[in-house]
């Protein structure tokens, strides 16, 4: 049973592919009924598929510059909706420097409260 997915595009491109991984074929758009090959899309658009899926796993390539991958269902969002491109995870560095300068502040704020 193939899965139902809204790929929901987060900016304009001139020219998206979508591919279904499991028989690397051409998605169709489910409400146009027209392939998903070198089309273009604006911010804000959202298109639906079907993805096939073998051991309960399902997935989508979007070609663009370079190709994404997503897994489906790990990456839907609880819409069952995908966004292209994915979002950046922050790096542990990015989350560690970010945490030492909370504490700064935290400790700035503290002597200046005493300063008072």
């Amino acid at each position: 049973m193939p899965y139902r997915v809204g790929i929901y595009f987060a900016q304009a491109y001139a020219s998206i592919t979508v591919k279904d991984w499991l028989s690397n074929t051409i998605c169709v758009n489910t409400e146009t009924g027209k392939p998903i090959d070198s089309v273009a899309v604006n911010k804000g658009d959202t298109v639906k598929v079907l993805i096939g899926q073998r051991d309960n796993v399902g997935g989508v390539i979007i070609h663009e510059a370079a190709d994404t991958t997503y897994e489906i269902p790990l990456e839907l969002d609880e819409t069952g909706k995908i966004t292209f491109p994915k979002q950046k995870r922050a790096l542990q560095s990015d989350l560690d420097n970010l945490d030492a300068q909370v504490k700064n502040l935290t400790q700035q704020i503290a002597g200046n409260k005493r300063g008072k």
